[in-house]
């Protein structure tokens, strides 16, 4: 068992079981002598005893239950609803008499220590001193609920009495209170290094899947290019050049030519040479044009919402609006990266179970919007990931807009201008122009 499940759980039964053990025992040994034949406890008819007795029993129970009830509750009603029970238990049983540092004391502790373990910080400080107010309003006022059993008036306890047990209980407040504090965060630092832990082994095992799925489709790619340019060019080149040997070897077996026929013989064969040129340099610059095979279109997004949903375990909804199946492979390639690291923000800083993927396309834009319902952030610090995204959107002319809405979560949103997609896709072009080469 983890320490902090020691903690909450049973460190806080053990103190209340013996802080209540502590406070029968003195009561029954002063107040429930059977052995004498006068009690203990004077009254003025022996009935009075019977119901003194059956007084501090049924509410001692009933503060027992509430205490272990907020304890081992989870429900927020149920605990709430102990908490007032044992509030109105604890002073039901030390108000018909005035045990100070013995019996109330152990009473009040028990309530103290519970409160101050079983809640956070600072809650558990303010409910604390919240109780010890209200220990201390019937400390002060001692008959406020009415006369004894016997009909006398109870003793008002001396000043310095009540301010060393607020003192005493006081002190006991602070020190559970900062040992829950410091107990909360190392389970805040354990959860950290489990989560980072989760998150690493379920990120490299999507980045795995994610190579695999490239390079399948990669050798997909390839295998069928491969085939479709050796087809190309066996149609092209293997028909320019036979027509090449076909002719030439037509002008051997003539012997001599005259000048004029030899120059049209050669002129036929140069032409045969440039188409079949003109055509292989057309299949190479096909070659090199080649993109990515994982980001060549937007079906990306399926399978990257599968992989992730499998491996990670959130749950990922894509509405899909008005979008087109294509955007031309540099936005492509933005999308489903962007979308990718916005999975990997999602579970590894945000805490998400569930993610919404939103697209839209205006008549002059293209947008698209991830929210998740993680922790958020107050304070968005644009890190590697973040700083990333907008890079490929510069690319495309597009911006990125961070929140964290009311309601919860983290949400993203890109917008990519469409009016300026075929210039830039232009642009692509000219820079393979000028690294590549086009001249003949």
């Amino acid at each position: 068992m983890k320490p902090e499940k020691w903690f909450y759980k049973i460190v806080p039964v053990i103190i209340i079981m013996i802080l209540l053990l502590n406070a029968f025992i003195m009561f029954t040994s002063k107040y429930n002598d059977s052995h004498s034949g006068v009690p203990v406890y004077q009254f003025n008819e022996q009935p009075n005893h019977f119901v003194f007795l059956r007084t501090f029993y049924i509410s001692f129970i009933l503060y027992g239950a509430a205490l272990f009830g907020c304890v081992l509750c989870s429900r927020v009603f149920m605990r709430r609803l102990c908490l007032i029970t044992g509030l109105a238990a604890a002073v039901l049983c030390v108000y018909i008499f005035d045990d100070l540092f013995t019996i109330n004391i152990f009473i009040y502790l028990a309530y103290i220590s519970m409160v101050s373990i079983i809640f956070p910080f600072p809650k558990n400080f303010s409910l604390s001193i919240a109780a010890l107010l209200f220990f201390l309003l019937f400390m002060i006022h001692p008959s406020f609920m009415g006369l004894s059993l016997g009909g006398s008036q109870f003793t008002k306890p001396a000043l310095g009495e009540i301010l060393v047990m607020m003192i005493v209980l006081l002190l006991a407040s602070t020190l559970l209170a900062v040992l829950r504090f410091f107990m909360d965060q190392y389970k805040y630092k354990q959860e950290t290094i489990d989560h980072l832990n989760f998150v690493g082994a379920k990120l490299l095992l999507f980045n795995h899947r994610l190579q695999e799925l490239a390079k399948q489709r990669g050798e997909d790619a390839v295998k069928e290019d491969r085939l479709r340019f050796t087809r190309d060019l066996h149609d092209s080149c293997g028909y320019a050049f036979s027509n090449i040997i076909l002719v030439s070897d037509a002008a051997v077996s003539q012997g001599e030519m005259e000048t004029a026929h030899s120059q049209e013989v050669f002129h036929q064969i140069r032409n045969l040479a440039f188409r079949g040129l003109n055509d292989t340099r057309e299949t190479l610059h096909l070659i090199r044009k080649i993109q990515e095979p994982y980001h060549e279109s937007i079906e990306t997004i399926y399978q990257l919402k599968k992989i992730f949903e499998e491996v990670a375990g959130i749950a990922v909804a894509v509405e899909w609006g008005n979008m087109k199946p294509d955007y031309g492979p540099a936005i492509n390639k933005v999308i489903s990266r962007i979308i990718q690291e916005a999975f990997t923000n999602s579970i590894r800083h945000g805490k998400a179970s569930r993610i919404l993927i939103q697209f839209w396309e205006f008549p002059r834009e293209f947008s698209m919007t991830v929210t998740d319902n993680g922790i958020g952030a107050v304070n968005i610090v644009k890190g590697i990931g973040l700083a990333g995204m907008e890079e490929r959107l510069e690319s495309v002319g597009g911006t990125l807009a961070l929140s964290s809405p009311l309601e919860g979560g983290f949400r993203l949103r890109i917008v990519i201008p469409l009016a300026s997609k075929t210039a830039m896709n232009g642009l692509m072009v000219y820079k393979e122009h000028l690294i590549y080469g086009t001249k003949d």
